[in-house]
């Protein structure tokens, strides 16, 4: 789902900070970029830039000027400003700890007290990161990877100064395993590098790498042997190893003898680490057999060598497929040759760290320092967007309101002539002082507006009438009317015993009284239905008298009727 989210709404490439992902090593610098596109990522703009000799030795950069002008020369070619690096495997450390989980734990500060058992360095000389492989409830187990802090510097002044920024220090195991181990792939795969001049053996399992080595041999020392066992120069033997490999029939006899010394060296190492990671690594506690090898690098696609290697070690042997977590190449054709790809599993393995639907780490050991600057430059690009989508907000608002202010102002205009020709038409009502008039005429209807109407029934009479209104009972008209009426009051006992007693007849008492009655006319379909209306009237709490004439029961059917009611 976080894949296909991203395949349709990916992030815009200004707040992605996209990068070009930069391989340094002893004789070149490669660089490529992956590329979004309606069918995924695919691969950009790429290439290679030899390095002289000496320039970077076994991974340290001894010429950093030289190396800023190679990088500077690409960045001026590519117009680059962010990039992702990887570092060689020989001036990193790589190692897993298990530590105990405790309350308010600093798993940071936690390995730095145990780094100096893993790293020939003092603490405080090494930048390190980390990832969390697994926890429980007792512990936390810690893949940890970590370099020189005079290295980690090294690195980052060339790129300050060939005004590149890095987004991130990698090491090249782990980007060459996200490139060429399918994404779903759980089981344990080791990795064979075969490079210029040295090979990067690694095991990963579930997509981490847990073990990795530096061999100090390479497709030039093979290379070499050619060259020196038949005394050709250099670039004919590059040649003859490139057209038959390890091939036995061939026209060249005696090229397997030459070069096999130096396969046998790597056999023998692969065979070591091999057993290694059976019998004695941690990471490895079910002793679970390595499942394949997978070739990559330069001189990976050299002819026989995945044959010899299965052969001898008894174990599946393949050449990478380095667009598996890419494209489908069984459907689409790669930019580039297979042969040329091998040598381009470290780039594309970068860049596919850059893309967030890939579950695979990226530890990460840029210094802190720089990833805080990296995250106010991503907070200060997302306020740029924030605000360039009001302003973008704002034209767009002003464009679709523009035709409505237009057409106002016509309609006010059109409304002034009118109001002028009217005006021009009866000059006698212009010339009168109409602010008076109004005014005089608004003060009037207040006056009404503030009358109390004196002819008021409440809502609960006429909903009690109603309500009470049986079936086959009709209204054609209700009247409601108010009157004064003298009614008698009970004299006080007691003054009217004293006054019989003096012999005397008192007056009679009164008090007027404010009546209100209401007249009901209607039609009644027969005599019951209007003794029935009228016998839910006398039981209504709001009504003190019902008044129906018997001349209105003279009819048999249909029977026009008045009922007095006098309200309480």
């Amino acid at each position: 789902m976080k894949r296909l989210y991203n395949h349709y709404f990916p992030t815009p490439a200004f707040l992605a900070m996209n990068a070009f992902a930069i391989d340094i090593s002893d004789q070149s610098v490669k660089y490529g970029e992956l590329i979004s596109t309606s069918e995924g990522p695919r691969i950009g703009r790429h290439g290679k830039e030899k390095i002289q000799a000496g320039v970077v030795v076994s991974g340290k950069i001894e010429q950093p000027a030289e190396l800023t002008k190679i990088l500077k020369k690409i960045k001026d070619r590519e117009h680059l400003s962010f990039v992702r690096v990887s570092l060689p495997e020989e001036q990193m450390y790589l190692f897993t700890l298990s530590l105990p989980r405790t309350k308010n734990q600093n798993i940071r500060d936690m390995i730095l007290l145990q780094i100096e058992e893993y790293v020939p360095l003092k603490a405080p000389d090494v930048i390190f990161d980390f990832d969390i492989i697994s926890e429980d409830n007792q512990n936390i187990n810690v893949e940890v990877v970590a370099a020189a802090n005079t290295m980690i510097d090294s690195y980052l002044a060339v790129f300050q100064q060939a005004d590149l920024s890095p987004l991130s220090f990698e090491i090249e195991a782990q980007a060459i395993a996200r490139a060429v181990i399918p994404a779903l792939d759980k089981s344990p795969v080791m990795v064979v590098d075969f490079g210029d001049a040295r090979t990067v053996v690694s095991v990963s399992k579930n997509g981490r790498v847990f073990l990795t080595t530096t061999l100090a041999i390479g497709g030039i020392d093979l290379t070499n042997m050619i060259a020196k066992n038949f005394s050709l120069t250099f670039d004919q033997a590059e040649k003859m190893k490139h057209e038959y490999g390890l091939n036995q029939v061939s026209k060249a006899q005696n090229l397997f003898p030459a070069i096999l010394n130096g396969i046998s060296v790597l056999r023998d190492e692969l065979n070591k680490q091999y057993l290694y990671w059976e019998t004695h690594n941690s990471n490895n506690p079910e002793h679970e057999k390595i499942d394949r090898i997978i070739l990559c690098g330069g001189d990976a696609n050299l002819a026989g060598l995945s044959d010899y290697l299965e052969l001898s070690m008894k174990i599946k042997v393949e050449n990478a497929n380095v667009w598996v977590n890419i494209l489908d190449i069984e459907h689409q054709v790669p930019e580039m040759s297979f042969e040329e790809s091998l040598g381009y599993a470290t780039i594309l393995g970068l860049s596919l760290g850059g893309y967030d639907y890939k579950s695979e780490p990226v530890i990460n050991i840029l210094p802190s320092k720089e990833k805080s600057i990296l995250h106010r430059e991503y907070w200060m690009r997302l306020a740029i967007m924030v605000l360039n989508m009001y302003f973008l907000v704002g034209i767009v608002a002003g464009i679709l309101l523009t035709p409505a202010y237009f057409l106002s102002q016509a309609r006010l205009s059109l409304a002034t002539e009118k109001l002028e020709l009217f005006n021009q038409q009866n000059p006698n009502l212009f010339n009168d002082n109409m602010d008076k008039i109004t005014k005089d005429i608004n003060t009037k209807l207040g006056i009404l507006n503030n009358m109390a109407s004196p002819y008021q029934i409440n809502d609960k009479v006429l909903n009690s009438l109603l309500l009470n209104r049986t079936t086959g009972v009709t209204f054609s008209q209700i009247l409601f009317s108010k009157k004064d009426v003298k009614a008698p009051v009970v004299a006080d006992k007691a003054i009217t015993v004293t006054k019989i007693e003096l012999g005397e007849t008192p007056p009679p008492v009164t008090k007027t009284i404010e009546v209100s009655t209401l007249e009901v006319h209607g039609q009644a379909l027969n005599r019951d239905a209007l003794r029935t209306f009228k016998t839910a009237l006398d039981a209504n709490p709001n009504f003190s008298k019902v008044e129906l004439p018997i001349s209105n029961f003279l009819e048999k059917a249909d029977l026009i009727f008045t009922i007095s009611i006098t309200l309480k």
